[in-house]
């Protein structure tokens, strides 16, 4: 490692960085020479995945496993923000802010471990939170670092969606009650829309609020909608279409109200998924 990011060895990332300044490279490669390789928080993820498994509610019951689930999300913050602190110089830590899609990453699984029952989505939720503990704080490191090009912000988009959509299964599972639901799948679409907010380069003190709305909004309509047996994936799909038009919205009016071509674009999304959970809600 680099002795730049507070390690007294000089390991081979230094050595290459002095080569390349004696050889007159730009100083480009430098910057991203900062950033820690994913190796350590994708095994962390793994280990966080791996004990949640252990605390889902039909080993410890619901309340319990909530609880545990809590602080096993309040400890993923804890360790991420403090290998921050180790790894990037003091004006370049990206705080708590980089944790938020993390955090969000945990509680989706707990929920789905809880709410979902097939193998097959509770396995490949596991796979999601480990990747996005493991990959969206090398992400973050680039933004820190002036560093975030278009691929970059895609790839958080992503993994915001894959973060986000077993949540949504999750909440038109008969399995959670109504308290639960609105808990959960709120708590995780705000965290999501706060990071997705600002990959949009929404100002923090603006897109923290936006993101509070929009998952007061989501966690609302998936209480109303109610849960269902039959076409619980159709109803987290259209949600996941209403999350994309109330965060695109919310984007808008934070930055500029007068965008009326944009907002209109993204309220079109709002009231097809308007309308879709109507005509669902009606047949079943």
């Amino acid at each position: 490692m680099d002795n730049r990011t507070g390690f007294r060895r000089r390991g081979p990332a230094f050595l290459a960085e002095q080569a390349r300044q004696a050889l007159g490279v730009s100083g480009d490669i430098r910057s991203l020479a900062e950033i820690p390789l994913p190796l350590v928080h994708t095994a962390f993820g793994a280990a966080v995945c791996a004990v949640a498994v252990l605390l889902r509610p039909q080993e410890i019951g619901l309340q319990a496993s909530a609880i545990a689930a809590g602080v096993l999300a309040v400890i993923t913050v804890m360790v991420l923000t403090g290998y921050d602190k180790l790894v990037y110089p003091p004006e370049q830590r990206p705080g708590l802010e980089g944790a938020a899609l993390p955090l969000g990453a945990v509680v989706a699984f707990a929920a789905v471990l809880a709410g979902v029952t097939p193998l097959s989505v509770r396995a490949a939720a596991g796979v999601v939170a480990a990747l996005v503990i493991g990959g969206v704080p090398q992400l973050v490191g680039r933004r820190v670092l002036g560093r975030e090009g278009w691929l970059v912000r895609l790839l958080r988009d992503i993994a915001g969606v894959l973060v986000l959509a077993p949540v949504l299964l999750a909440g038109a599972s008969p399995v959670l009650a109504t308290t639960w639901r609105l808990a959960l799948v709120g708590s995780v679409t705000a965290l999501v829309s706060f990071d997705g907010l600002r990959t949009e380069r929404l100002p923090r003190m603006r897109a923290a609020p936006a993101a509070l709305a929009i998952g007061a909004v989501i966690g609302g309509v998936a209480a109303l909608v109610g849960p269902s047996t039959g076409n619980a994936g159709a109803r987290a799909a259209i949600l996941l279409v209403l999350w994309y038009g109330l965060r695109g919205m919310g984007g808008v009016l934070a930055i500029d109200a007068r965008r009326g071509a944009t907002l209109l674009e993204y309220g079109a999304f709002v009231m097809l998924a308007a309308g879709a959970l109507r005509w669902i809600t009606l047949q079943s």
